[in-house]
């Protein structure tokens, strides 16, 4: 499978894509031509829609990648789901992205950032779109994967990637944590109470129009028992690509943000060049387990430093377990010449 042989003409291909296209982006090709070993092409329409449509299919990539370094074995010989895990743990994997809505801005461009000026609105209309690519995965399992023998007695998990506006990452997990457990946190009443402490709120809908409303919490109850854990990667973006690549000359600023160590309202902020930066593939990536799946997908599955885990504790409080320097935010400068697309 040549990801990179162009199958489109240069007008039809996903502005990433072309990107990705220019010479200088060897080393970035090659990042995801890594992740791409072993992946199989089964309807013969993946590289083609990796030119013109580039998330879906990005993030698919991602994931295989994520498990087969996660020492997974993988069976590409079913039409659906897209990743069907057979060892060490089986179970199934749907990808979806969050999408933007009709009319509504893309996520890739060469625009400057665009800092959501109202927090909460910002995440209010993440809320709806993670919680609509949820609820449509869960459909197609009902209505067609639960009725597959290599399917209906795995744990299944929906593995969700944010692109449904620009800067979409700059929401990090708070829209997926309202989604999944309702919790809800406040930066908008945090800074205006000029509270040294994140407030939060439990949450069982989000507003969508005058008329209707969306209910959350997904996994609050046995509503969504079928779903045994959602993997959500809002980090796995071109950024991703330009942090793996071997690139070292490269006159790139990283400025990132992990946890302070307390439950305070500022994160650590730290900031490297190119040939000093280090980041890992897993970095970045939450697996938020449902406690009333009917197949458990157990913890060990996605047991790694390098990632984030959250469970619900036997007192209905969510728990999160990962490395001390999780990555919650990273944003590049780049001070070079900019490539034309």
């Amino acid at each position: 499978m040549d990801l990179f042989q162009p199958q489109v003409s240069p007008d039809k291909q996903h502005d990433i894509f072309r990107l990705l296209m220019h010479p200088a982006h060897a080393p970035e090709r090659a990042v995801i031509a890594s992740w791409a070993t072993g992946f199989v092409d089964r309807d013969g329409k993946f590289v083609k829609e990796f030119q013109t449509t580039f998330e879906s299919s990005f993030w698919e990539l991602y994931l295989h990648a994520m498990l087969k370094h996660l020492g997974m074995s993988l069976d590409y010989s079913f039409h659906a789901p897209d990743l069907v895990v057979t060892a060490p743990t089986p179970f199934t994997m749907e990808a979806t992205i969050a999408a933007p809505p009709h009319g509504g801005a893309p996520a890739h461009g060469v625009r400057a950032p665009e800092i959501p000026q109202e927090f909460g609105e910002f995440n209010r209309q993440a809320i709806l779109r993670l919680c609509s690519s949820f609820t449509s995965k869960v459909r197609r399992y009902r209505q067609h994967y639960a009725t597959l023998d290599h399917v209906r007695d795995l744990p299944y998990v929906i593995a969700i990637a944010p692109f449904d506006r620009p800067q979409a990452h700059l929401a990090a997990n708070r829209p997926i944590l309202a989604a999944l457990y309702g919790i809800y946190y406040d930066e908008d009443e945090t800074i205006a109470n000029q509270s040294e402490n994140v407030i939060s709120h439990e949450i069982d809908a989000v507003y969508k129009h005058a008329t209707a409303n969306v209910p959350v919490g997904m996994f609050v109850d046995d509503a969504y028992k079928d779903v045994s854990a959602v993997v959500f990667g809002p980090l796995a973006t071109w950024g991703k690509v330009r942090a793996l690549a071997d690139a070292p000359q490269r006159n790139i600023e990283f400025t990132t943000l992990h946890p302070s160590g307390d439950s305070g309202l500022m994160p650590e902020v730290r900031t490297a060049m190119k040939a000093d930066y280090v980041e890992h593939l897993l970095d970045g990536l939450y697996v938020f387990h449902n406690p009333f799946a009917e197949r458990p997908l157990p913890p060990s599955v996605f047991d790694h430093p390098r990632l984030a885990r959250f469970e619900v504790d036997a007192d209905g409080s969510v728990h999160g377990v990962g490395p001390d320097d999780f990555l919650l935010m990273r944003m590049l400068i780049s001070k070079e010449r900019t490539f034309k697309l």
